[in-house]
């Protein structure tokens, strides 16, 4: 339940053989590549000087970029079209990747696939075009089939044209106002869902002002083949011959291929895997420096992992590893690689869409996952709908086993359905089971200051965070003086003890004590920097004094705000308590107005859909709110940068 300590890896690989390790590197998927010649150039990637290292640590002053040549890119698309025509996404297969092999080899594999179906699919693609206007002209010509004019006739006119043709009903409108300035004769042959077939007969003189009008009505025009003739039955019986030739045609194409697949399929599955991992090794390779012998490689790696990938390099000859210390490296960050248990795990996912924690900060993710599962539990205690949020998450977790909106949708109905039992709801009835701790309803004020009370003590535990992350960095200003800091905390406590015993008409604190406490700790907040710059030994101010100062002035009257409306924030963890409650009685109600024991039932019913779909997605909603805005805000940040492995997928 932390984040994992980092070592950052430096490899000197012989360039025979850099292929080879990349690939292992790829396989082993625990090694996040940074730029190498960066790394070399700002004097980070050092190296023993031993004589055996000597070769190499000359050649780091002959460095360049790695050379690639590109050549997968012209692969990529012949891939495409050989699945497209197998119908076809295979699975990565690590097994024909363990072994040795070329990629002159694998590009031959793909070569020849390719070779022998791209004809067949070109040739299919065109049969399928064709069959598409055979099957829009059966769909025309059906609406005209029993009319008994010869299309032969219609071509033989001598000084007249025709065109068969379709318009939306809107445009039938149109040319029946217009006819009578219409040069043509328009015979309407039929009608379909939402358009009109008409047959247009017009003197060939016309033919170019026709044409004008037929585009101003979106006339579109039926066009028949010339080697179709007779009447449109005839015409309609001659297409389905050739829809039933093509048809027989690319039944054929598609047996060719399936004969294909099943003869190349292996090969092919292991070329495919192939391209995937020269994919990966091209994009590892713009990660690397290279000399005329060597290829240099930097990486962040866990401390954990390094003696095993020791061990997985032993069988290469030649090849220098070398591990340092974070500390010993300056200009690059360490990214973060959380590290939590079963329970804690899906809720990374939350603290990731805030942002992933520095390399030096806690890992918020133990805090979170506790704290909101607490806080949805309470705003949405009951035995009954919890179970439908676990039973939701344990079918999602099967369906898809890598994600982990599952597992998290599983424990906040577990958490539902504990606080349902302290409650006493199930499926919103109050009556079925007894309440182990209280019934909201029945202690309205008593949920609502325990929630603020609840808040208090989360906004006590953030600050503990705060002061032990500005620990971690050594940041006297903001751990020590800051808002969320030591001073921060003072004043906040002394703020509550002083408004308390308001409330309460006890004296918790002496008001002269807690003025003084609160003057003086914003007197540190508005100096915190100058006092952080002395204690570090610095110049006072990183800016001009009276920016300092005017913006420290605003920044207090925002903390006092924030900290007042923050504890207040989390009344709304009472409120949902009894809204949940009042929701139900609701439906209740309605259920009861009309007065039949079916129709209760089915208003019921309905009422806890809604209350699990609408309600259990805002108290989703408002417990991130709660966690981000009122927590998240005085002790995280989440500027660091994700561990991102290279590996293949």
């Amino acid at each position: 339940m932390a984040v994992e300590k980092m070592a950052m890896m430096d490899m000197v690989i012989p360039i025979g053989i850099t292929h080879e390790v990349l690939k292992k590197i790829i396989l082993l998927g625990k090694v996040n590549l940074t730029n190498a010649i960066d790394q070399i150039e700002d004097s980070e990637f050092v190296l023993n000087v031993e004589g055996k290292n000597m070769d190499k640590i000359v050649n780091l002053s002959f460095i360049s970029p790695y050379p690639t040549d590109n050549r997968l890119g012209k692969y990529s698309d012949k891939i495409n079209a050989i699945k497209t025509a197998f119908h076809l996404d295979f699975s990565l297969d690590k097994n024909c990747l363990k072994t040795s092999y070329s990629f002159d080899e694998t590009a031959d594999i793909i070569d020849i696939a390719y070779e022998e179906i791209i004809k067949l699919t070109q040739k299919k693609d065109d049969l399928e075009k064709e069959l598409k206007k055979i099957d829009n002209l059966i769909g025309k010509f059906s609406y005209i089939h029993d009319m008994d004019i010869s299309i032969d006739d219609l071509r033989n006119l001598n000084y007249f044209q025709y065109q068969f043709g379709v318009l939306s009903k809107e445009n039938r409108i149109k040319l029946k106002k217009n006819y009578e300035n219409i040069s043509a004769l328009a015979f309407h042959l039929g009608s379909g869902d939402k358009e009109e077939i008409y047959l247009m007969i017009y003197p060939k003189s016309v033919e170019d002002e026709i044409k004008r009008i037929f585009r101003s009505l979106n006339f579109s025009g039926i066009d028949v083949p010339k080697e179709f003739s007779g009447t449109p039955r005839k015409v309609i019986q001659e297409l389905k011959n050739k829809k039933k030739v093509l048809l027989d045609n690319i039944k054929e194409i598609d047996e060719k291929l399936q004969e294909i697949e099943e003869k190349n399929i292996d090969s092919l599955k292991c070329a495919f895997s192939r391209f995937q991992m020269e994919k990966k090794i091209e994009e590892a390779e713009k990660y690397l420096a290279s000399s005329k012998k060597f290829a240099y490689l930097s990486a962040w790696v866990s401390v954990k992992d390094k003696q095993q990938i020791r061990d997985e390099f032993k069988e290469f000859e030649n090849l220098l590893i070398e591990f340092k210390d974070e500390k010993e490296v300056q200009t690059v960050k360490p990214p973060t690689k959380l590290k939590n248990n079963r329970l804690f795990s899906p809720f990374e996912s939350l603290v990731k869409m805030y942002g992933t924690p520095s390399y030096n900060e806690l890992d918020p993710t133990p805090f979170l996952s506790v704290t909101y599962m607490f806080l949805f539990g309470a705003m949405f205690g009951d035995l009954g709908q919890g179970f439908i949020f676990l039973l939701a998450g344990i079918f999602l977790s099967k369906k898809k086993k890598n994600s982990v909106f599952g597992p998290l949708i599983m424990r906040i109905g577990a958490s539902s359905m504990i606080f349902g039992t302290l409650y006493g709801g199930f499926f919103g009835f109050e009556n079925v089971i007894p309440a182990l701790l209280l019934r909201p309803f029945d202690n309205i004020n008593l949920v609502l200051e325990a929630a603020v009370f609840i808040g208090i003590f989360l906004i006590f535990m953030s600050y503990g965070y705060s002061i032990i992350n500005a620990v971690k960095v050594n940041d006297i200003e903001n751990g020590v003086f800051g808002k969320n800091g030591i001073a921060g905390l003072i004043f906040y406590i002394s703020l509550l003890l002083l408004i308390g015993g308001k409330f309460l008409n006890r004296v918790l604190i002496p008001t002269g004590f807690a003025v003084v406490l609160l003057l003086l700790t914003m007197a540190a907040m508005v100096v915190k920097q100058p006092l952080g710059n002395l204690i570090k030994k610095k110049p006072l101010y990183n800016e001009s004094v009276s920016d300092y100062y005017i913006e420290s002035g605003f920044s207090i009257i925002e903390t006092l705000l924030s900290m007042l409306s923050g504890t207040l924030s989390f009344i709304r963890v009472g409120a949902f308590a009894l809204t949940h409650v009042g929701l139900f009685i609701a439906f209740q109600t309605i259920g009861r107005l009309i007065g039949s024991g079916i129709g209760d039932v089915v208003v019921l019913i309905i009422g806890n859909v809604v209350i699990i779909c609408l309600e259990g997605l805002i108290v989703f909603i408002q417990g991130l709110r709660l966690e981000y805005y009122e927590l998240f805000s005085r002790y995280y940040k989440g500027e660091g940068v994700e561990f991102s492995p290279i590996k293949i997928n």
